[in-house]
Protein backbone atom coordinates (compact mmCIF):
# COMPACT_ATOMS: atom_id res chain seq x y z
CA UNK A 1 0.00 0.00 0.00
CA UNK A 2 2.75 2.51 0.73
CA UNK A 3 4.47 2.11 -2.62
CA UNK A 4 1.08 2.49 -4.14
CA UNK A 5 0.67 5.71 -2.75
CA UNK A 6 4.49 6.78 -3.55
CA UNK A 7 3.65 5.88 -7.44
CA UNK A 8 0.34 7.71 -6.75
CA UNK A 9 2.66 10.59 -6.12
CA UNK A 10 4.86 10.56 -8.71
CA UNK A 11 2.40 10.53 -10.68
CA UNK A 12 0.65 13.62 -9.25
CA UNK A 13 4.10 15.32 -9.31
CA UNK A 14 4.99 14.02 -13.22
CA UNK A 15 1.74 15.51 -14.24
CA UNK A 16 1.63 19.02 -12.38
CA UNK A 17 5.52 19.03 -14.02
CA UNK A 18 5.42 17.79 -17.41
CA UNK A 19 2.00 19.11 -18.39
CA UNK A 20 3.06 21.39 -21.47
CA UNK A 21 1.22 24.81 -19.53
CA UNK A 22 2.14 26.08 -15.88
CA UNK A 23 -0.48 25.67 -13.55
CA UNK A 24 -3.17 29.25 -13.15
CA UNK A 25 -1.90 31.86 -11.35
CA UNK A 26 -3.92 31.80 -8.10
CA UNK A 27 -2.12 34.90 -7.04
CA UNK A 28 1.60 36.18 -6.87
CA UNK A 29 4.04 32.94 -7.22
CA UNK A 30 1.63 30.49 -6.21
CA UNK A 31 3.37 28.45 -7.80
CA UNK A 32 6.27 28.15 -5.63
CA UNK A 33 3.75 27.53 -2.91
CA UNK A 34 2.73 24.47 -5.01
CA UNK A 35 6.16 23.13 -5.90
CA UNK A 36 6.50 23.32 -2.04
CA UNK A 37 3.79 21.15 -1.02
CA UNK A 38 4.26 18.94 -4.05
CA UNK A 39 7.79 18.13 -2.51
CA UNK A 40 7.26 18.25 0.85
CA UNK A 41 4.92 15.23 0.24
CA UNK A 42 7.10 13.43 -1.99
CA UNK A 43 9.64 13.52 0.42
CA UNK A 44 7.73 12.36 3.07
CA UNK A 45 5.68 9.25 1.17
CA UNK A 46 9.18 8.31 -0.39
CA UNK A 47 10.71 7.80 3.30
CA UNK A 48 7.30 6.30 4.57
CA UNK A 49 7.52 4.27 1.46
CA UNK A 50 10.86 2.80 1.71
CA UNK A 51 11.74 2.46 5.20
CA UNK A 52 14.52 0.30 5.05
CA UNK A 53 16.49 2.58 3.34
CA UNK A 54 19.19 4.22 4.94
CA UNK A 55 18.40 8.21 5.24
CA UNK A 56 22.08 8.95 4.48
CA UNK A 57 21.20 7.76 1.20
CA UNK A 58 17.30 8.72 0.68
CA UNK A 59 17.81 12.27 1.51
CA UNK A 60 20.75 13.45 -0.66
CA UNK A 61 18.77 11.15 -3.54
CA UNK A 62 15.68 13.15 -3.07
CA UNK A 63 18.12 16.56 -2.84
CA UNK A 64 19.51 15.40 -5.70
CA UNK A 65 16.57 14.85 -7.89
CA UNK A 66 14.77 18.27 -7.22
CA UNK A 67 17.06 20.61 -9.10
CA UNK A 68 17.21 17.64 -11.88
CA UNK A 69 13.46 17.63 -12.19
CA UNK A 70 13.10 21.51 -13.07
CA UNK A 71 15.65 21.38 -15.51
CA UNK A 72 13.63 17.77 -16.91
CA UNK A 73 10.79 20.19 -17.32
CA UNK A 74 12.22 22.78 -19.11
CA UNK A 75 14.10 19.71 -21.43
CA UNK A 76 11.09 18.12 -22.00
CA UNK A 77 8.48 20.89 -22.46
CA UNK A 78 10.03 23.97 -24.57
CA UNK A 79 7.06 25.71 -23.22
CA UNK A 80 8.08 25.93 -19.73
CA UNK A 81 10.90 28.00 -17.79
CA UNK A 82 13.39 27.15 -16.08
CA UNK A 83 13.59 28.78 -12.64
CA UNK A 84 15.68 28.74 -9.69
CA UNK A 85 13.29 29.89 -7.47
CA UNK A 86 10.97 26.67 -8.58
CA UNK A 87 14.26 24.62 -7.47
CA UNK A 88 14.76 26.54 -4.32
CA UNK A 89 11.13 25.56 -3.24
CA UNK A 90 11.86 21.87 -4.28
CA UNK A 91 14.59 21.98 -1.78
CA UNK A 92 12.89 23.89 0.78
CA UNK A 93 9.69 21.62 0.50
CA UNK A 94 12.17 18.33 0.71
CA UNK A 95 14.15 20.23 3.87
CA UNK A 96 10.65 20.76 5.76
CA UNK A 97 9.94 17.21 5.31
CA UNK A 98 13.43 15.94 6.39
CA UNK A 99 12.52 18.76 10.06
CA UNK A 100 9.14 16.45 10.54
CA UNK A 101 10.61 13.52 9.49
CA UNK A 102 13.13 13.60 12.66
CA UNK A 103 10.90 15.59 14.70
CA UNK A 104 8.61 12.70 14.44
CA UNK A 105 11.54 9.97 14.87
CA UNK A 106 12.68 12.50 18.15
CA UNK A 107 8.86 11.92 19.71
CA UNK A 108 8.61 8.39 18.76
CA UNK A 109 11.89 7.43 20.82
CA UNK A 110 10.50 9.70 23.24
CA UNK A 111 7.57 7.92 24.15
CA UNK A 112 7.79 5.24 22.82
CA UNK A 113 11.14 3.53 24.78
CA UNK A 114 10.48 1.38 27.78
CA UNK A 115 10.83 3.25 30.82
Amino acid sequence: MRKLLFLACCAGLAYGLFRPEPPPDLFEESDKLLHLIAFVGLALVTRIAFPSTPGLLLWPLLYIQAPLLEWLQHVLQPTREFSVMDVLANLCGISIALMLWVCQCMLRKRYCSPA
